[in-house]
């Protein structure tokens, strides 16, 4: 009988370095590891941890909303969770690949957990003896080795009878969540991120004054004069270039300025976290030049053909510019849980009518990819006869450890809200010009409550 995958002579006498060696030629960036308990198997499903946003470092697709069918509970409001597709593929021993097409990751948010499902169906790679609870399912002694190389996931399964098993016992890891920790396999090359943070950082403090810029996607940085530059000056000298990706900037880290008016921190302006486009209501269905007549207004300032839609919405409370309300429809403040799977961020009218929408599948999306670890860097600017130049400080924020459940109860308590600059121009001509902008802020000073841990620090004085 053929043995399975990972039962080979091989498989059985492989070293850390060798697999290592096999995923680096595959061209990985980055190694984790779980050390599997009884309950990692097929049937329950391995436990990767509690939150999606625990598993910042793992690529995914986007997140879909799903009915549970299991039996534990009759409560509706228990029988939710969301599916998350992961490009993913095993390889053994020799190098050889095993598309794993089903692989993804089902988030409980009324445990909460999520859990690894899929992972072997339809798949040639054959597991089914150490993931199978009749078989060896819940043998102590396995391990999985994930590989990740830009949007796709690369597994290995480290089994109790290998040489590899007691080699990782005594391999120094790096916690990165909970559940996996990181296999340093660049770090005579590479230094740590969060160090290398702050001496770029520093680096871009230490040049003072600096005219605004923007990175072009030929990395060529151009000027720009425009007085909300402050974003695009500091990503340019980051070298990341603004395409929208939701992805974090910057070594891992989401990079995110605010304007202040002295160093340090005096007087935060409030901080943009994300611009996500609604997915649901009269923006989404008639598009936005049906949705800007409908709600649309004429431009204060007196521009004339024009039609804004601007204005704080917070939560529960009537936006006077747009006489819409900002509803959190579907998450138990009192709980602290998601109730309803198919919850959104719904801009209503009184008629109830849902003018603009995003759905907590979105939402929850681009929270987990981009804010498990985010940096906050103040910025003053000044104006001169050239145009508008910027300065950084060296007081820095570090937000590290989120929920989106965290986003949601800050922005049912008001911190975070709803803050759009969208415009259409041109409005009685054949081709009215829109232009998008819908952003969710926070009040600078409630920053600490999206994070679990929020640090202080001067990176003059780290570095």
């Amino acid at each position: 009988m053929k043995p399975s995958t990972y039962d080979t002579e091989i498989s059985k006498n492989m070293t850390l370095d060798s697999v290592v060696s096999i995923l680096k030629k595959i061209g990985i960036q980055s190694i984790y590891v779980k050390k599997l308990s009884p309950n990692d198997n097929s049937k329950n499903q391995p436990y990767f941890g509690s939150h999606l946003t625990d598993l910042s470092f793992l690529p995914t697709g986007e997140t879909e909303v799903s009915q549970s069918t299991s039996a534990k509970t009759n409560d509706p409001k228990r029988q939710i969770k969301y599916l998350v597709k992961m490009d993913m593929t095993w390889v053994d021993a020799e190098g050889h690949l095993y598309p794993a097409e089903n692989a993804k990751l089902i988030y409980y948010p009324q445990y909460p957990e999520v859990r690894f499902s899929g992972f072997l169906k339809g798949s040639t790679v054959n597991l089914s003896r150490w993931m199978d609870v009749k078989k060896e399912g819940r043998a102590l002694g396995r391990w999985l080795i994930l590989g990740v190389l830009e949007g796709k996931v690369y597994g290995y399964l480290v089994t109790p009878e290998s040489l590899l098993s007691n080699e990782l016992e005594d391999t120094q890891l790096t916690p990165i969540s909970g559940v996996f920790q990181q296999l340093e396999i660049f770090s005579k090359a590479k230094k740590d991120t969060r160090r290398a943070l702050f001496e770029k950082l520093l680096e871009i403090h230490l040049m003072g004054w600096i005219p605004g810029q923007k990175l072009g996607s030929d990395l060529i940085a151009r000027p720009y004069k425009a007085p909300n530059g402050g974003g695009y000056t500091l990503e340019s000298l980051l070298g990341i270039t603004p395409n929208g990706i939701a992805e974090p900037d910057y070594l891992g880290w989401e990079i995110k300025q605010f304007g202040v008016k002295a160093f340090p921190l005096k007087s935060a302006k409030p901080t943009t976290l994300m611009t996500p486009e609604p997915n649901g209501g009269i923006y989404k269905t008639d598009g936005l030049v049906n949705f800007m007549h409908h709600f649309g207004y004429p431009d204060k300032s007196g521009k004339p053909d024009r039609l804004n839609f601007g204005g704080r919405h917070v939560a529960n409370k009537l936006c006077k510019a747009t006489n819409l309300t900002l509803e959190v429809q579907g998450f138990n403040i009192i709980t602290q849980r998601i109730e309803n799977a198919a919850g959104q961020l719904a801009l209503v009218n009184s008629l109830n009518d849902v003018a603009a929408s995003w759905s907590f599948a979105k939402l929850m999306d681009h929270w987990k990819r981009k804010h498990s670890q985010a940096v906050y860097i103040p910025c003053m600017l000044r104006k001169t006869s050239s145009g508008t130049e910027y300065c950084y400080g060296s007081d820095i924020e570090l937000g590290v450890g989120t929920t989106f459940e965290m986003f949601l109860a800050s922005m049912i308590a008001g911190y975070v809200y709803y803050d759009p600059g969208i415009k259409l121009e041109n409005v009685s001509s054949i081709k009215p010009k829109p232009k998008k902008r819908s952003q969710f802020r926070v009040n600078h000073k409630h920053l600490n409550s999206l994070y679990k841990n929020l640090e202080f620090i001067n990176v003059a004085e780290i570095v």
